[in-house]
């Protein structure tokens, strides 16, 4: 059953340093107007700030690759899933504020992935520790 979870855990931190590797990468390099086309949540924001919301993805990202290619590395893993609730929940909070009730769902799904990692990464330290 561990086994299985762990298979499932890193296929998720994939699937997820993937996507935001892909939105880090956007929000860090794109261009304001082409931002704006794609309704990115940061454009609420002083563009310096959006453009570091972009690259602490990216980091995110790094850091759930790096979980999910080693144990070693899992409290990094962790730390980029439950930075990514937190930056998620922050995404809804701009969306529901303009009126993005669309783009709610994602925002959830998102999380609710993230969340999966986080906890799967807390139960196997506690197993390793014991």
């Amino acid at each position: 059953m561990a086994r299985g979870a762990n298979s499932i855990a890193r296929i998720v931190a994939l699937l997820l340093a993937f996507a935001f590797a892909f939105f880090g990468y956007f929000k860090t390099f794109a261009s304001i107007a082409v931002l704006a086309q794609h309704h990115a949540w940061t454009l609420a924001l002083p563009v310096a700030a959006g453009r570091i919301v972009g690259a602490t993805e990216l980091a995110a990202a790094l850091a759930l690759l790096l979980g999910a290619a080693s144990a070693r590395w899992h409290r990094f893993a962790r730390g980029g899933a439950l930075y990514l609730i937190v930056n998620q929940a922050c995404a809804a909070a701009v969306h529901l504020a303009r009126g993005e009730t669309g783009a709610l769902p994602q925002n959830a799904l998102l999380a609710g992935l993230a969340a999966i990692v986080a906890a799967f990464i807390v139960r196997r330290q506690a197993t390793s520790s014991t």
